[in-house]
């Protein structure tokens, strides 16, 4: 029986059904369908401003990578630099300090040869005078008498103007 019952088309209960429905419907729409449209907006906005913010971060994000990448670039070209202007310096650097061996050496050479001379001048003047010596002592011998220095020059300018 209970089965029945409930497929039978009842002119009353199905007015009344429709009465309930229509109750219901406009208690939802005046009370439950505004805070339910205002949620699905809140959570769209939501959703929009969370789209809208992860685009801006991207973009950002792709700004940043850019200027990093520009950054790099330019410190590796600041590094190269650095090291062309280190390595120019340092063959500047080794030019001049070979340029100052170069004027060291000629120096040092040059002062050898002034000490040579000046040592070779000595010792032709020593040389010179001990031969002197030599000779007088040698012609006091064969004359046998005592020649001083005034006699000794004498007889070399005597043998000088003979021998010209």
């Amino acid at each position: 029986m209970g089965l029945q019952n409930i497929l039978n088309i009842e002119p009353g209960s199905i007015l009344w059904t429709i009465i309930t429905f229509l109750i219901v419907v406009w208690i939802v729409g005046k009370f439950g369908w505004k805070p339910i449209i205002k949620g699905l907006t809140d959570r769209e906005n939501s959703i929009r401003t969370d789209l809208e913010t992860a685009k801006s971060e991207r973009e950002k994000a792709g700004a940043m990578l850019a200027d990093y990448k520009q950054a790099m670039a330019n410190a590796k070209k600041e590094a190269a630099d650095i090291i062309q202007s280190a390595q120019d310096q340092a063959e500047k650097h080794r030019a001049e300090m070979e340029t100052v061996a170069k004027e060291q050496g000629q120096k040092l050479l040059e002062k050898a040869r002034v000490d040579i001379e000046r040592e070779s001048d000595l010792a032709k003047a020593d040389l010179s005078r001990h031969v002197a010596e030599l000779t007088a002592k040698a012609t006091s011998r064969l004359l046998g008498r005592v020649i001083d220095d005034k006699e000794h020059e004498k007889l070399i300018m005597e043998a000088l103007k003979e021998d010209r």
